[in-house]
């Protein structure tokens, strides 16, 4: 009796067994969709090396300020500014007449001092020649002398002021000293000068020079030699060479000293009076950088990994995302130097790297308000 219970029960616990491996072989596995997260990147670029830079003014190393050694009219004004000239050209004339005149003048006065010192001589031996004959006294013979001696000296003044009368009509031309372009017109013609009233202003055309001060700490380590760069506002990106000519030994106001550069290509067109930047030694690349937050550090300070942003061939904002291990040289500010393990250009991760797997579908984060621009 009991036997034949036991059978249909064991065959009910069958039953239901299959029915629960039936009902289970029958359900959907839920499985949760993958997400795509949003990284930040930045691209691996060349650092460049820290440098002094200080403003530096472009100028010709020939110039000369040209001016009329006398007073008179400006009558002739033969250039303007831009022009060029050749060397020993006339350039400007005073009125000629007024020059003239004061060399009439000049020779006349030495024509009357002559003439008086002859007659004074004349004076000077005839009372001599008394004086031994007992007719007169020594103190008539002495006052001869004296006005001999004057005039003597007046002779001599007559002599100079024709010598510097005929400088001047030499000199009432302006010649140009050297071969160049006028930089500047400071008088117009008709105007009346005064001895040593600058007019026109030469430079010549080419060995540019740019003078810089610098710092009385640096310059003191500065040698004639010393290479450097500049770079112009209009072209900012490209250095133009230069080499350090001559160091002032004088520090204007205790704190800087001028230093001369030469640049090193006469091609270059630079105006004079045009102000540069000048870096006193040339960046040089120290390797590539990157922003600190893209590191995952390593087992030594010297290992990193970053994750390296590679998209798909359709979508520049879809990708993926790539393991890389990579060597560090230092940090400097916020930055850390690459030594190998990335090229230049390649695009890692600067955000939530501690959320991302290797080989995980990403997204470039796109901001979505101007804001997040900012």
């Amino acid at each position: 009796m009991n036997r034949h219970f036991a059978q249909p029960q064991t065959s009910w616990i069958k039953v239901c067994l299959v029915a629960l491996l039936l009902s289970g072989c029958s359900r959907t596995e839920s499985v949760e969709p993958s997400v795509t997260r949003a990284v930040k990147v930045e691209t691996a670029r060349k650092m460049s090396g820290t440098a002094e830079r200080f403003t530096g003014i472009v100028r010709q190393r020939q110039r000369a300020s040209l001016a009329f050694e006398s007073a008179g009219r400006l009558d002739t004004l033969r250039v303007d500014v831009g022009d060029t000239v050749r060397q020993g050209q006339v350039l400007a004339t005073l009125d000629p007449q007024a020059l003239r005149l004061r060399l009439e003048q000049a020779r006349a006065s030495l024509s009357s001092s002559q003439a008086q010192a002859v007659e004074r001589e004349g004076n000077y031996r005839r009372q001599q020649r008394l004086y031994t004959a007992g007719s007169v006294a020594q103190s008539v013979v002495e006052s001869a002398a004296a006005a001999y001696e004057q005039a003597q000296a007046g002779q001599r003044r007559a002599v100079s002021d024709l010598a510097l009368a005929q400088r001047e009509v030499e000199r009432g031309q302006l010649v140009a000293p050297f071969s160049g372009r006028i930089v500047a017109r400071l008088a117009d013609r008709y105007a009346q000068l005064t001895p040593g009233k600058v007019v026109l202003e030469l430079e010549s055309t080419d060995d540019r020079q740019v003078v810089a001060a610098v710092p009385a700490v640096q310059a003191q380590g500065m040698k004639p030699g010393d290479v450097a760069v500049a770079y112009t506002a209009a072209q900012p990106s490209t250095p133009l060479d230069l080499v350090l000519e001559g160091v002032s030994p004088r520090a204007e106001n205790g704190l800087l000293q001028t230093c001369i550069f030469r640049l090193r290509s006469s091609s270059v067109a630079l105006s004079s009076g045009l102000a540069v930047l000048v870096q006193l030694h040339a960046d040089a690349p120290r390797g590539l950088s990157i922003a600190v937050s893209a590191l995952s550090m390593g087992l030594t300070s010297s290992n990193a990994q970053v994750f390296v942003y590679q998209p798909t061939a359709t979508n520049i904002t879809l990708g993926s995302v790539t393991t890389r291990s990579v060597s560090i040289t230092g940090v400097e500010q916020g930055r850390a130097l690459i030594d190998s393990g990335l090229a230049d250009g390649e695009q890692v991760v600067t955000a939530g790297v501690a959320f991302l797997s290797n080989g995980q579908a990403v997204s470039l984060y796109q901001p979505s308000t101007r804001l997040a621009h900012n």
